[in-house]
């Protein structure tokens, strides 16, 4: 394996988590890939470290869904599995869904006017198309930050934080684009955010809470579809 020089540290960090989070960068960025395998002792010696803090950092990775540490095995990268993504995707869906909710019930008018400027934003986005999938995903995705911040229950932001940022969401960004390729689909998403917008701003939380997890599935289906389609055209081109 190529070795790297590690960054610089953050103070605000601990040991553990600075080199978990260089050790994510390089797994997101491919340099580590799928299954491969992760050794203690190569690491240590990388980071200058003993190998107590690379072992503590491997099981921050398994928390963030990065890596998967086998019994008598050792840590490796995780494989990806499209059933995985599904199941996260249903898991934010009601999470957000309950967000949705509650930040509803809060009546923020900042929060109207801000996802107001946002949902614009995407429906440019369907009309222009001059933006790239992975931007719109982008978009969508500080949309459903900006809903959790303002439904004020912080458990419930922390987690969704910490299911957006897990690496099997990142990775089905990380090679070909796996929704919002169309522009029929990304009218679809525009009118559910524009749908969510309308309910939120009439104080319908129950709407809220319904079109929420409504535009979550359609993303889960969406790329899962997706991924079918890519494996088989693979598995024809072979």
């Amino acid at each position: 394996m190529e070795q790297q020089t590690a960054p610089a540290p953050i103070c605000a960090l601990t040991l553990p988590q600075q080199i978990a989070d260089h050790l994510g960068h390089r797994i997101m960025n491919g340099e580590l890939v799928p299954g491969s395998r992760l050794k203690e002792e190569e690491f240590a010696e990388l980071y200058d470290v003993s190998r107590g803090p690379v072992r503590e950092a491997f099981r921050i990775l398994e928390r963030r869904g990065f890596v998967e540490i086998v019994p008598r095995h050792g840590a490796r990268v995780r494989v990806f599995d499209p059933a995985d993504l599904a199941g996260l995707f249903s898991i934010r869906a009601v999470l957000f869904g309950l967000a949705a909710r509650q930040a509803t019930e809060q009546g923020s008018s900042e929060l109207i006017d801000l996802l107001g400027k946002q949902v614009e934003r995407l429906r440019q986005s369907a009309v222009k198309m001059d933006i790239s999938p992975r931007e719109h995903a982008v978009i969508a995705g500080d949309n459903q930050h900006l809903i959790a911040r303002f439904a004020a229950n912080r458990p419930l932001l922390k987690t969704l934080e910490e299911l957006t940022g897990r690496a099997l969401w990142r990775m089905a960004w990380s090679d070909t684009p796996l929704d919002f390729t169309t522009r029929a689909r990304r009218q679809q998403s525009a009118r559910l955010w524009r749908a969510l917008l309308d309910a939120m701003e009439t104080g319908d939380a129950a709407g809220a809470e319904r079109i929420a997890r409504t535009l979550l599935e359609a993303s889960r289906d969406h790329m899962i579809a997706a991924m079918a389609s890519h494996r088989s055209l693979a598995a024809a081109a072979e």
